[in-house]
């Protein structure tokens, strides 16, 4: 199962970074209630947001993929986040 989230084109890349934190609190469900989650355990939210700015500005598609929590993230040029869940997880 996978989840899909576009960020707006036009949102800084800090933004971004705010949406993929936002969609991985929504799919994971952090336990006891814990409504943050940070980027810097898993993967360089600057660099991150670098690689994805540079693709944009020279028009070309990246997509960067990492994982957080045994779920496979990953974010495209177009501003596309998509999650999957770890195989054999069943909800």
């Amino acid at each position: 199962m996978s989840t899909n989230e576009t960020i707006d084109l036009e949102s800084s890349s800090s933004e971004l970074v705010t949406g993929v934190v936002d969609v991985l609190i929504d799919v994971i469900e952090p336990a006891a209630g814990q409504t943050t989650l940070s980027l810097y355990e898993y993967v360089n939210p600057d660099a991150l947001e670098d690689i994805i700015a540079a693709s944009a500005s020279k028009k070309s598609d990246v997509e960067v993929r990492f994982t957080v929590e045994d779920y496979l993230v990953t974010v495209r040029s177009d501003h596309t986040i998509l999650i999957y869940e770890p195989l054999g997880v069943q909800r």
